[in-house]
């Protein structure tokens, strides 16, 4: 192997090498922005899905009556009006419909997750039971 050669393999070598390190620290920033913007950035939307009886015994049931669909608003809106009572596709295991899904006035904070996803205190899934049928919410981003 010549000297000139050798030079020319090892100038290529540094720069693949190079150009394969400014990959891996440009696929690492778009893994860190985008985690960053996923966990700083909250949903728009819940959505209310049916889920089976059997679902329910891995979380907190609440029955809902008139002084919760106060607190709950979204339920209320979700379950006494006509038109969310539209069928849907299931998103999950254990998911019946998707009952239907409605814009939240703001963006979705910590307090509203605790009202409608996860009991806050013992960090086990809320599901609702209204006329013998279960439900649970979910969330989405619209952006």
């Amino acid at each position: 192997m010549t000297p000139l050669h050798h030079e020319k393999s090892a100038r290529l070598r540094r720069y693949l090498i190079a150009v394969a390190a400014a990959g891996f620290v440009l696929l690492g920033c778009c893994v860190v922005v985008s985690s960053y913007i996923a966990a700083t950035i909250p949903p728009d939307a819940l959505l209310l899905y049916e889920v089976t009886e059997e679902t329910t015994q891995k979380g907190i049931v609440i029955r809902l009556d008139e002084e919760e669909f106060r607190n709950l608003p979204v339920l209320d809106a979700f379950l006494r009006d006509e038109e969310h009572n539209t069928e849907g596709e299931p998103y999950a295991p254990g998911d019946i419909r998707l009952v239907g899904s409605v814009d939240y006035p703001e963006k979705i904070r910590q307090e509203t997750i605790d009202a409608y996803i996860f009991d806050s205190e013992t960090g086990r899934r809320k599901y609702f039971e209204y006329e013998g049928r279960y439900y649970r919410v979910g969330t989405i981003y619209r952006d």
